[in-house]
């Protein structure tokens, strides 16, 4: 019964992306366009990648509100180490295990120090975000030596035949967390832990050791973000990431995830981050003021966790 439910969200979530897709394609032919169909695209994938480790924080009962901060300031530190000649390959290293480490400081603040995730994300939101604009000397970067230009890395920002490659990047990540939370052991405990932390301590969970890995997972994978975008736009903005946080928690809780923790599906994210790419991509198309999307933004993660909290009520009910 649990499964056919979380199917017949990701049916509705899913049938709310096609009537956009048919409402957007109507009022503004440019969208179906192919040019403007590979934008979404590379939109979908700097959420999605970020949304893939927030589905397993969110699932576990946890929320990491910095990020778009570490998604920032791993880019801003690679885009230094690009320009200094340093070896692509240590700088994409050195950028994960950056995100990780700051996923680990995070763990370690809300299960061993005992804060609650909003108020230490938010700090740590505002630290590194403040890190990042230091190290660059608030400026954006720009020029990278050949070197970098044509390695591997930066290739992650290109396209086989019209397709982008970072789209088989973020495939490839949602395949693998699908398959980890719904078939390993981690799965399972990741949504033991969010469902009932009290029940998946008596159980031999390490609930604690769960979540740490859920904040590591989810700031390697904002760095490997980072890193996409730097190849594809060859820039990193001291701006980077700034406001991503809700985006991401948005396309989430479209995708079924519930904020108080147990449910969730890698599909349903994906779905939501697809959404959350065309409507941002959609009012762009239709000239809505940039200070008008923000509020759109606001109000979609409104309607969506009070739907949750309508679902989650009339399931207590039954």
């Amino acid at each position: 019964m649990g499964k056919f439910k979380m199917k017949f969200r990701e049916l509705g979530v899913f049938s709310v992306l096609i009537a956009m897709v048919m409402a957007l394609s109507i009022v503004s032919p440019v969208f179906l366009k192919p040019v403007n169909l590979v934008n979404v695209i590379r939109q979908t994938v700097e959420i999605g990648i970020m949304a893939v480790g927030m589905t397993s924080l969110i699932i576990a009962g946890e929320m990491d509100l910095s990020v778009g901060s570490i998604f920032g300031v791993t880019a801003m530190l690679s885009a230094l180490m690009f320009r200094s000649a340093v070896n692509p390959t240590l700088v994409f290293v050195v950028s994960l295990l950056a995100g990780g480490a700051i996923g680990f400081l995070n763990g370690f603040l809300v299960t061993k120090a005992k804060m609650p995730a909003f108020i230490a994300t938010l700090g740590t939101m505002q630290i590194f975000r403040s890190v990042a604009y230091g190290i660059s000397g608030g400026e954006s970067i720009s020029v990278f030596p050949e070197r970098a230009l044509n390695s591997w890395v930066f290739k992650m920002g290109g396209s086989v035949g019209n397709v982008p490659v970072q789209i088989f990047i973020m495939m490839a990540l949602f395949l693998v967390a699908g398959v980890i939370l719904a078939k390993t052991q981690l799965g399972f405990n990741v949504y033991a832990t969010g469902g009932n932390k009290r029940a998946a301590k008596l159980t031999g969970i390490n609930t604690d050791r769960t979540k740490i890995i859920c904040f590591v997972s989810s700031g390697i994978l904002c760095a490997l973000a980072g890193l996409i975008s730097i190849a594809y736009l060859q820039s990193v903005p001291t701006t980077a990431g700034s406001g991503r946080e809700m985006d991401i928690i948005a396309a989430v809780i479209l995708g079924g995830a519930a904020l108080s923790g147990g449910r969730g599906t890698i599909l349903g994210t994906l779905i939501g981050a697809i959404i959350m790419s065309v409507v941002k991509n959609g009012m762009v198309l239709l000239s809505v003021p940039v200070f008008w999307q923000s509020g759109f933004i606001g109000v979609i993660i409104i309607l969506a966790v009070l739907l949750d909290t309508w679902m989650k009520r009339k399931e207590q009910r039954e």
